[in-house]
């Protein structure tokens, strides 16, 4: 069974600028086109909610005593690097 979120940014020059020393390292200068960018503020976004999920979601189902495998992904068919 799988779960998917889609994140639809609307304000990714914003973001850039106000996580400039976050996201300078992620994105190599401001030259990338309007859709670039939003595509990289979109990868990180979900990147940081799978690196929650990755630690939080086996305590919780440990915690109700459930026992699974979790596969964590981010399909970003969009983004060619």
């Amino acid at each position: 069974m799988k779960v998917i979120i889609d994140i639809d940014v609307q304000n990714p020059e914003e973001v850039i600028k106000s996580h400039r020393g976050e996201l300078m390292g992620m994105i190599t200068g401001m030259m990338l086109s309007k859709d670039k960018k939003k595509i990289k503020v979109e990868r990180a976004i979900c990147q940081e909610m799978v690196n929650i999920l990755e630690i939080e979601l086996p305590k919780v189902l440990k915690e109700e005593l459930i026992e699974a495998n979790i596969k964590f992904s981010i399909d970003d068919d969009q983004l060619s690097e």
